[in-house]
């Protein structure tokens, strides 16, 4: 008799244990940087879904992407995301050789994978990877309002409809990829209206009729650059947030009307951010902090709701995250770290952050202090972001900062180790180190 009651228990504490497994709903922007949040600061933007995220869960507030070797930069932001390896390593990867993606590292642990919206990352095909694929969209759109509706309109519904429709006995993975607000920032005339171009304001790095930053190369604006069309682009990016923001909304009331929203780990980012004329950049491949970081939210058990976090990571770190959070395993190695311990306030993140763009930009930020490094030029440039987060002052000449500017170079030849990075940076090395 006491065999049989334990055979049950076993049995149903199986069933239970698997129906408590928890959802992952996974949202990707494109090219939003932190202004366009305004659980991040900036009372002006009409994003309520999302900061009802931020208010539920935890916010990063200085999560990086680690950088690029192609002026589409989504393209290695993500595919560091899906398979889990630095810059270098993930510039290596094709369909013959890529490891094992995020999707099927989850399936393997019984989780049903779910696609739709956009796809921009080297590797294998996004069918082979995925359970189900909603529509996929390109990395570049043509335009935004297609035959059958706006294209992040199509993404919201078809995330709902998936939502709405499951019915399957795994826990889901549903990656929801919107391509906003990437350009060509095309929305309808009531998101425009939330914001008149004339009352952009804009960050005190962005100066009226300066020239381009001749240090960053793939600028898309004329040069010099010009507050009013700075004004006007921040206008049609924020227009094209707000939008998406609504079809998070539907996204996540679908969860709650299905029962679902208090046992689904809801993660919502971005590739990168992007600037628009701050530090002379109109672009997204540059190493200062509008382009460099995007938000991070996470709404978790673990997650302290309404914390924030300004310990510096990476937005690849969000893949370990959800095994340490799901306690799930994989042989799989990955280059990133899991964020669970300062969700959990057990320990810290990294003593420096990486960064780099192509050949021709490097970068290094420890203790609150940045470095970035122009091998081409030999330029460099020393902020302090704790007093000037929006990088307004070179410090590079300041002798007493001598010191500082050695250890941030230390650190940057360390991890250039660390990463295989093959540039040459010998000069600036011999000179200060």
């Amino acid at each position: 008799m006491k065999k049989n009651i334990l055979v049950l228990a076993l049995y149903f504490g199986c069933i239970i244990s698997a129906f408590a497994q928890m959802n992952i709903l996974f949202i990707e922007s494109d090219d939003q940087s932190n202004q366009v949040v305004g659980a991040y600061g900036n009372s002006a933007m009409v994003t309520p879904n999302i900061d009802k995220l931020a208010h539920e869960g935890a916010s990063f507030t200085a999560a990086y992407n680690m950088g690029c070797w192609s002026p589409a930069v989504c393209i290695p932001s993500r595919t560091m995301l899906m398979y889990g390896k630095y810059l270098w390593q993930s510039q290596q990867i094709n369909k013959k050789n890529a490891p094992k993606s995020l999707p099927e590292k989850l399936h393997d642990n019984g989780y049903y994978t779910f696609i739709t919206g956009k796809w921009h990352a080297m590797g294998k095909s996004v069918k082979t990877i995925f359970d189900e694929t909603g529509s996929i969209q390109p990395g570049q759109l043509k335009t935004y309002n297609s035959p059958a509706g706006h294209i992040t309109d199509i993404t919201g519904k078809e995330a709902v409809n998936f939502l709405k429709n499951y019915n399957n006995s795994k826990p889901f993975f549903a990656y929801v990829a919107f391509n906003a607000p990437h350009v060509p920032r095309q929305t309808s005339q009531n998101y425009y209206d939330l914001y008149p171009a004339k009352d952009m304001i804009l960050p005190p790095s962005v100066v009226d009729n300066t020239p381009l930053n001749k240090n960053v190369k793939y600028q898309y604006a004329p040069d010099p650059l010009r507050s009013k069309t700075m004004q006007q682009r921040v206008q049609q990016n924020n227009a094209m947030v707000t939008h998406m923001d609504a079809r998070i909304g539907d996204i996540i009331q679908t969860l709650k009307n299905k029962g679902l929203y208090d046992n689904t780990i809801i993660v919502f980012t971005s590739d990168h951010g992007i600037n628009f004329g701050e530090n002379g950049v109109a672009g997204k491949v540059c190493l200062y902090e509008p382009s460099v970081t995007a938000p991070l939210i996470i709404k978790a058990p673990a997650a302290v709701p309404n914390s924030k976090i300004s310990e510096r990571v990476y937005l690849q770190d969000i893949a370990p995250t959800l095994f340490d959070l799901l306690k799930l395993e994989t042989n799989e190695p990955t280059d990133f770290q899991s964020l669970e311990p300062l969700l959990s306030k057990k320990g810290h993140a990294r003593s420096s952050i990486y960064l780099a763009m192509f050949d021709d930009q490097r970068g290094v930020i420890s203790e609150d202090k940045k470095l970035i490094v122009y091998p081409k030029t030999g330029d460099l440039e020393l902020y302090d972001l704790k007093n000037d987060p929006w990088e307004t002052k070179n410090l590079i000449n300041k002798k007493s900062l001598r010191p500082t500017i050695s250890k941030l170079l230390k650190d940057l030849k360390t991890w250039q180790l660390k990463t295989a990075d093959k540039t040459d940076l010998t000069a600036t090395y011999n000179k200060y180190i």
